[in-house]
């Protein structure tokens, strides 16, 4: 009997609270574009950057082969003679945001 009375009282000490989502919360797109490159008919293509930056192309040895600055970078597109075979790393500076990209021209 004591432990129906003791589980009665725990049951209904516990008050239920029915949670509402605040119509102050904003709304985020969980979505992004992922920034690819590609290397093709000796030319150089990037794509799920926007804004103005720089473009730096370094051999897989670390030697600076080429730095392109641009004021749009969304679908960039531009003339490189790179030595097919061979792999590069691209590093894209956006406004102090840097993304790394490699690449092999073929």
């Amino acid at each position: 009997m004591l432990k129906h009375l003791f589980f009665f009282i725990l049951f209904f000490s516990f008050s239920f609270v029915k949670a509402i989502p605040s119509p102050n919360l904003k709304k985020y797109n969980l979505t992004q574009e992922i920034p690819k490159a590609a290397y093709y008919q000796d030319q150089l293509h990037l794509t799920g950057i926007n804004g103005s930056g720089t473009i730096e192309i370094y051999s897989i040895i670390g030697n600076k082969i080429k730095e392109i600055k641009t004021q749009e970078l969304y679908n960039f597109k531009t003339y490189l003679n790179l030595k097919s075979g061979n792999m590069y790393i691209l590093r894209v500076n956006v406004s102090g945001k840097i993304h790394t990209l490699k690449i092999i021209a073929s």
